[in-house]
């Protein structure tokens, strides 16, 4: 019901009806709200209770409320510290951050908007602006609760600020939970349409004006929802307050109660401008949805929606009406803004659902598999927070997961041991940054983890920070945390953090130098002391000379050894150098140094600026550098500062020449140096924009940006690679820089691949490597080394996968995926899959192997989840578009298609309908459905009426399926698409629902259907309609998965196209019964004769309207297409025929007798009708192709015809050549004279006394030059008789006598009759058994080609039409799946693998381990990843390792060579040995870390060298002192002959110990 308010003098409002009413809360004004003064009551607020306070923040996080459950009082605030999202560093600004921050150093929310008191009925009793103070009474306790307090919970939350006519509003919603009735399992879902809204105020005016106007109600406690609506003034800073003059008004139910949430969908509209979606409260017995109206000012309860399945099982086994436990936490931790999160956890699987609650449907279902030994604790607190892409969810414990909404992949899973417990989740920093609140061993502790630049986690301890009820007093959203303490303080944690940081943080004192510099030409050299510069020239792609500038970072030397770090500035680089010389080493020895001595790239840095803008102008300008020295630190790399700036183009005049726009450029560019160097700003919105970069220390030895670097620079520079065609030396120096940064990027790929992951995430480098053509390494990020496996005993030691690359097609908000220069042609990319496809298309396939690495990569993994094909689905038209025909057929007949474990977490039967589920089900093939709605009671009236018609009728289809039926339901099969959003539009067009019922009716039934989507914007359309539209094979519908998108889009197809079919029928009836009708040209009757005119009529409009279908259908697909289907075709003709035909004909009707007038039909015209006729009947044949039971047999026939008519036309070559022959011998038998054979019948005529009369003799005349008689005189007719002799009809033989006609005949009947006609009875028998299959797939691509048409058209709906699924559900029978699997499993090779050309040893080099890495400026010993499989153990060395005892006999069977390699390998058994021992405990999952106290007794090795390093390194070193003094033995003939004789003499010596006589070797 409806609240109803009387009107007054100043309140009039339109009469409502009960159906206005029912199920609304209304406002109490129509109108205008009217002026009114607040009270000014001068006394204090005093607190009779202990407060006991909750919190709720808007999902913007502009607006916070407080809410004191004991007192109730309300108060609404801005945050002042509100945070923003920035979508980019170089947009941010203040104002951004922060605009209605009026004191940055104040972690306390203190700008109230209005506080108000309610009384026990949720009226307000008392309002204030918040300037009144707070006055505790003494004797009020903290124990001051009742037995209520069990009985009854509350619920908060606030609004966005809704902007309506340009007037502001705010929404305060409180629900007073009853807990046994609405969070227990007491069913009360059919009472909440009753009664919803109470009369609250019967006799009075409906403003609230003063306070306490009301508080005379009962005092009972009861559940309820009251929202509250406050209207705001908004001044030119966009800061708002409380509109004094306006009342608060609000809306009531007594009905219903729960936890209450405004939901508004923020990813649809622009940040400031927020419109209400929905209001929800959710209790035991589902969610309840109110719409907001803002034009009446009302809240309509419109549906109930049921939770998922399994939540509701959940609800009803632990939360029962009978069980303590209410249901109110669990729903609590499920929810975060618009998102409901279900859990599923089965056979080790963790399966999430997310829910968007803006429109009821299923986001996301994250999915990953735990560790079967993973240890399960008491402790299970889910919580979640969902950024702009990502969903980062724990279970409560130490261990969180980081997963992508857009597909459900796992970013990556980090395990932090700061925490025992985990309470809550929040992105921060603009999704940079995630804070964690958590505590160990009773420690309250705060986590900031920096998930994509350092990947390190930052502890921070809080003052004062509270977990007590953390879920009422703790608010968060969109990067803003906010927490109320118990005296109503609130307070901002984040502000919190930033001063701990500023306090805890010393300044450290800048004592950076400036170098000196010398010039030498175009090289400047800068330095504190004299070095020589270890490279000059390191950009080879510019030709020619160009400015560099050359700074020594470090400059080391021990001993003979210097070590050089090199920093040099090009034109457009900025690269780091380091070498490691010995000049006192020969050439030979120069192998040992790192690099051969020679230098090697360490770091590099681009400005990306595009290739037509590079030039001296635009040059990179150092504007500052400073170092400073060595402060003790270990690392090689100094400190340094270096800024550098260069000018690119901001815009351009494209009617200019590229000539003349460089030289306003570089008249620009001058003109904003001078303006710099004086001090002046540059001026905003010119043709050239001023850039910046400073690079320092950090940016170095943070891996994270420097791979980053090395990535775009790979890029950069393969952009500039075509400069280098003719020049050999600067190609040879480009491919040395490239193989230096590839090994760079795979080096970072290969030991650290989680933080490579979260790098592409955020900085998306795969992209960069495409357009650096960089196919090898990307083929080593994606599928890792596999080329590399260790043989133990025969048996390969595969590389464990890694993953290091997920699929997306949302970049990071405010990034464009593509620039302008990144491809050739106009294209816009989403995705790395569609961007490999445009880069390479048009090239050998050899090139385009990229491709084929994403598509192999995908589809591997999309067996274990349909996420992985998300980029995939969206590229497929690209596919077919760019005819990459061999790399579709393969991904067709990938596993993913067939075998699937989507559902570990799930029991299938719990998602397959109920009605699919049927015992008779044996005839299945596939069946397609979705679930990602949640069920609502919108339509409950209509499916108990549907019910209670169609029951009976479903009860006898039972019994009679039943019925002598001993078979049981055949075991199914569930399955889903692996291709996501694949029927999914790329762009809604706009639809007028607007239109009038009467007017749709009329446009659905007379007017032919247009295309909403014009031929030249068919990228509009979803990524299956594309794919149709580009297929020109048969692969693509010889799949389970493509069958299922038919199957579940026909439908609606099929519907359209019935309705056409039935127009058909009307307009082929109506020619044939009036064609009739002048065949009998009888006399009718006026009845008859005006239904003739009536018929007459609607053939006309029929036609019309057939004929303008065709015609559109015509301008859509182009005539080329549009006549390449030869059903199109008989369409037009069967219709211009039929009207031909009908116009010819209607010469000869009149109103008067009708066709009573026509003497004689015209033989002409009686042909024309016979034609149109039977072009009528295969047009109603072709349209039969709507039931799929008929139009198979169709599909069989055509797909005869097509494979045998280039037989049959042999055949009819064959034919015409013996009719050419015979014409030849029959045209004229009379010149020459062919004798013709007589045929006389001769007999007797008798009386009926059998008395011979006469004798009769009968002669048939024979015309020989007569068509009639000899067909073969007429060349045509010929080849008709000719083809009779199929039949054995050999009308020359039986006519003519003349021996070449006999033989002409023998050759036909042995080469037509015998051979050709019995091949192509036998190769029809061959095409009929393929016809079944390729049969149903001409099936399917009519279907499909239908959909996609469907798709195109305009549509006129009489209610909004649902959208696309983003997962298609399909079933199947088990055998199905099995059988196509086994038919193609000879097919499920890699895709690239008959495509790839076998890498050069030049393009491996960069992807080995060489000897600069242990010298290089990056070590990877840390420890500072997150957790990965492939960290390196260090081994655990606290004993002393001896030499092995070898037996004599050993050294006397074996010579000198043979007896060191024995050693060593005694060696190696002894430290595995050692190892077996250690690793014997349950401790194979620790690392092992190094200890510096072992001792390994080593021969001439230094103790230190032994004390810095592991054993496995010190072996190594023993083999190199070996291998040294072996190399110095053969060098001095003298000295090897000594320490021969040494060694001999001492073998000697062993061998008479034991033997007791010498023994020479």
């Amino acid at each position: 019901m409806s609240l109803s308010v009387e009107p007054t003098e100043n309140n009039r409002r339109r009469p409502s009806t009960d159906k206005d009413r029912r199920n609304r809360w209304s406002y109490f004004s129509n109108r205008e709200d009217t002026i009114f003064k607040l009270s000014d009551n001068e006394n204090d607020i005093i607190l009779s209770k202990k407060e006991r306070y909750q919190i709720a923040i808007c999902q913007d996080g502009k607006f916070a409320v407080t809410f004191d459950t004991a007192n109730l009082w309300i108060k609404v605030l801005e945050n002042t510290d509100h945070r923003q999202f920035r979508l980019s560093k170089e947009k941010t600004t203040s104002a951004q951050h922060n605009s209605n921050n009026q004191n940055d150093d104040k972690e306390e929310i203190t700008k109230t908007i209005a506080r108000f008191k309610i009384n026990e009925n949720l009226e307000i009793d008392k309002f204030d602006k918040g300037d009144k103070s707070l006055i505790r009474e003494t004797n009020s306790s903290a124990n001051n609760s009742n037995d209520t307090d069990n009985m009854y919970r509350w619920s908060l939350d606030i609004s966005n600020v809704q902007n309506y006519q340009d007037k502001y509003f705010i929404f305060v919603a409180v629900s007073r939970i009853d807990v046994n009735e609405d969070m227990k399992g007491k069913d009360t879902k059919s009472d909440y349409k009753k009664n919803i809204i109470k009369r609250r105020f019967p006799n009075s005016d409906v403003r609230i004006a003063l306070p306490g106007s009301y508080s005379n109600k009962s005092n009972e406690n009861k559940k309820g929802t009251a929202i509250y609506r406050l209207k705001l003034n908004k001044d030119n800073n966009n800061n708002f307050d409380f509109k004094e003059i306006s009342p608060v008004t609000y809306c009531y139910s007594d009905s219903v109660s729960g936890i209450c949430k405004f939901i508004q969908n923020l990813d649809d509209i622009d940040q400031n401008d927020y419109t209400f979606k929905r209001f929800i409260v959710l209790n035991f017995n589902g969610i309840y949805n109110f719409e907001y109206n803002f034009e009446y000012r009302s809240f309509d309860l419109k549906t109930r929606f049921d939770y998922p399945k399994s939540i509701e099982n959940e609800l009803k086994h632990w939360h029962k009406e009978n069980l303590e436990e209410d249901c109110m936490n669990k729903l609590l931790t499920c929810l975060y803004n618009q998102y409901f999160l279900v859990e599923h956890y089965k056979n080790n699987v963790q399966m999430l659902e997310v829910y968007d609650l803006a429109d009821m449907s299923l986001k996301t279902t994250p999915k990953r598999v735990e560790r079967k030994d993973k240890r399960i604790r008491n402790f299970n607190y889910n919580t979640f927070s969902v950024s702009k892409l990502q969903i980062c969810f724990t279970r409560g414990l130490n261990s969180i997961k980081l997963y992508f909404m857009e597909n459900g992949l796992e970013v990556v899973s980090k395990k932090f041991d700061e925490f025992e417990k985990i309470y809550s989740l929040e992105f921060i920093d603009s999704d940079e940054k995630l804070l964690i609140i958590g505590e160990k061993k009773s420690q309250v502790k705060l986590v900031i983890w920096d998930i994509y630049n350092t990947v390190k986690a930052e502890t921070i301890t809080l003052e004062n920070f509270s977990i007590v009820e953390l879920s009422n007093r703790l608010a968060r959203t969109s990067g803003n945390i906010l927490q109320v303490d118990e005296e109503g303080r609130v307070t901002s944690v984040l502000k919190k953090i930033d001063k701990l940081k500023q306090n805890t943080s010393e300044e450290e004192k800048e004592n950076f130098k400036k170098y000196t510099n010398k010039k030498d030409g175009n090289h400047t050299i800068h330095y504190d002391k004299e070095f020589v510069p270890i490279v000059i020239d390191k950009e080879p792609w510019v030709i020619d000379e160009y400015e560099r500038n050359s700074y020594c970072l470090n400059q080391k030397k021990e001993g003979e050894r210097i070590q050089t770090l090199q920093l040099i500035v090009g034109r457009s680089t900025v690269q780091i150098w380091h070498q490691i010389r010995d000049d006192s080493k020969s050439k030979d020895e120069l192998s040992k140094l790192p690099n051969k001595g020679g230098p090697f790239l360490e770091y590099i840095w681009a400005n990306g600026i595009p290739v037509n803008q590079e030039r001296r102008a635009t040059r990179l300008r150092i504007e500052e550098f400073k170092y400073k020295p060595n402060d003790g630190s270990s690392h090689i790399l100094d400190d340094f500062y270096l800024k550098v700036y260069w000018y690119e183009r901001a815009s351009s005049d494209k009617e200019k020449t590229e000539e003349e726009i460089r030289d306003m450029e570089d008249k620009e560019i001058e003109k904003m140096e001078l303006n710099r160097k004086a001090g002046k700003e540059m001026e905003k919105d010119g043709i050239m924009e001023m850039k910046e970069k400073v690079i320092q220390k950090k940016d170095i030895i943070e891996k994270v940006n420097a791979v980053r670097r090395a990535c775009r620079a790979l890029e950069h520079l393969n952009k500039r690679r075509r400069f280098l065609v003719t020049n050999y030396i600067k190609i040879h120096q480009y491919e040395e820089m490239i193989i230096y940064i590839q090994h760079i990027v795979w080096r970072f790929a290969k030991c650290k691949p989680e933080e490579f992951k979260l790098l592409d995430v955020r900085h998306n480098v795969m992209k960069k490597l495409i357009l650096g053509d960089c196919n090898y390494l990307i083929k080593l990020i994606l599928f890792g080394d596999k080329s590399n496996n260790d043989k133990d005993n025969g048996n390969e030691k595969k590389e464990e996968f890694i993953i290091r690359h997920i699929p997306r097609s949302v970049s990071w908000p405010g990034k464009n995926f593509i620039k302008d220069d990144d491809l050739e042609d106009n294209e816009m990319p989403e995705s790395d899959m569609e961007l490999a496809i445009y880069r390479f298309k048009g090239r050998e396939l050899k090139d385009t192997v990229v491709v084929a690495y994403f598509l192999e990569y995908y589809s591997s993994h999309a067996t274990d989840y349909a996420g992985w094909m998300s980029t995939v689905s969206k590229a497929l038209p690209l596919l077919f578009k760019y005819n990459y025909d061999d790399y579709a057929r393969k991904l067709f007949r990938k596993e993913c298609f067939a075998n699937q474990d989507y559902f570990s977490a799930q029991d299938p039967y719990d998602i397959i309908p109920v009605e699919y589920q049927a015992k008779r089900n044996h005839n299945i093939k596939f069946r397609a459905f979705r679930i990602d709605k949640l069920q609502s009671d919108e339509y409950e009236w209509y499916n108990r009426i549907t019910r209670k018609l169609f029951n009976p009728f479903k009860k006898m289809r039972k019994i009679i399926e039943d019925f002598d039926n001993y078979l049981e339901k055949s075991p199914l099969a569930l399955r889903v698409v692996p291709l996501p959003e694949f029927t999914i539009a790329q762009k809604n067009v706009e639809q007028n629902y607007r239109l009038k019922i009467a007017l749709k009716i009329f446009l659905f039934l007379f007017i032919p259907r247009w295309y909403k989507i014009s031929r030249d914007k068919k990228n509009l359309l979803s990524p299956f309609s594309r794919v149709v539209r580009y297929e020109n094979n048969d692969d693509m519908y010889d799949n389970p998965a493509t069958e299922a998108v038919i199957d579940f889009r026909w439908q609606k197809a099929r519907n359209f196209f019935f309705f056409l079919f039935l127009r058909f029928l009307v307009f082929a009836f109506c020619f044939i019964f009036i064609s009739w009708k002048y065949l009998n040209h009888d006399v009718i009757s006026w009845k008859l004769r005006n239904f003739l005119f009536a018929l007459i009529l609607i053939f006309y409009y029929l036609a019309t309207y057939l004929l303008a279908t065709e015609l559109i259908q015509l301008y859509f697909h182009g005539p080329r297409k549009y006549f390449g289907d030869i059903f199109n075709s008989f369409d037009i003709c069967s219709i211009l025929l039929s009207m031909i035909v009908m116009s010819i004909m209607l010469q000869h009707f009149k109103l008067s007798d009708g066709f009573a007038s026509v003497e004689s039909v015209d033989v002409g015209l009686m042909v024309g009708i016979s034609f149109s006729t039977f072009f009528l009947w295969i047009e109603f044949v072709l349209y039969l192709r709507l039931v799929s039971k008929i139009a198979i047999y169709i599909y069989f026939v055509i797909y005869i015809i097509k494979n045998i008519f280039p037989f049959i036309l042999f055949m009819f070559i064959v034919i015409m050549g013996f009719a050419h022959t015979m014409f030849i011998l029959l045209k004229n038998p009379n010149d020459p004279e062919i004798k013709v054979k007589s045929d006389t019948l001769s007999g007797t005529a008798k009386n009926i006394n059998n008395e011979t009369l006469f004798d009769i003799t009968l002669e048939s005349k024979y015309d020989v030059v007569d068509k009639n008689d000899n067909p073969f005189s007429s060349f045509s007719a010929a080849i008709i008789a000719a083809y009779f002799w199929l039949n054995g009809d050999m009308v020359q033989r039986d006519r003519f006598d003349f021996w070449v006609i006999d033989l002409f005949t023998l050759i036909a009947s042995i080469f037509i009759v015998t051979v050709l006609q019995n091949m192509l009875i036998a190769f029809m028998g061959g095409v009929y058994e393929r016809a079944e299959t390729k049969g149903r797939q001409a099936l399917l691509r009519f279907r499909a080609n239908q959909i996609a048409d469907y798709e195109a058209l305009e549509h006129f709906h009489f209610w909004p039409p649902e959208p696309e699924p983003k997962y298609i559900y399909y079933i199947g029978q088990s055998k199905n799946f099995q059988e196509w699997y086994q038919k193609r499993k000879d097919d499920q090779g890699e895709i690239y693998n008959d495509f790839e050309e076998k890498p050069t040893n030049i393009i491996t080099q960069a992807f080995k381990d060489v000897d600069y890495d242990e010298t290089s400026i990056w070590q990877f010993d840390d420890d500072n990843s997150s957790d990965t499989k492939s960290k390196k153990r260090e081994c655990s060395t606290d004993y002393t390792i001896e030499l092995p005892e070898i037996k004599e006999e050993t050294i006397l069977s074996n010579s000198l060579e043979n007896c060191q390699e024995i050693f060593l390998e005694k060696m190696n058994e002894t430290s595995n040995g050692k190892f077996d021992d250690d690793n014997s405990s349950n401790t194979k999952s620790e690392n092992m870390e190094g200890s510096t106290d072992s001792t390994i007794t080593l021969p001439k090795i230094e103790e230190e060298t032994i004390k810095s390093n592991s054993l496995e390194n010190s072996q190594e070193i023993f083999l190199e002192k070996i291998n040294e003094k072996i190399n110095e033995m053969k060098k001095i003939n003298d000295e090897m002959k000594k320490v021969n004789d040494d060694i001999q003499n001492l073998f000697n010596e062993m061998y008479t110990k034991f033997n007791n006589k010498p023994q020479n070797f």
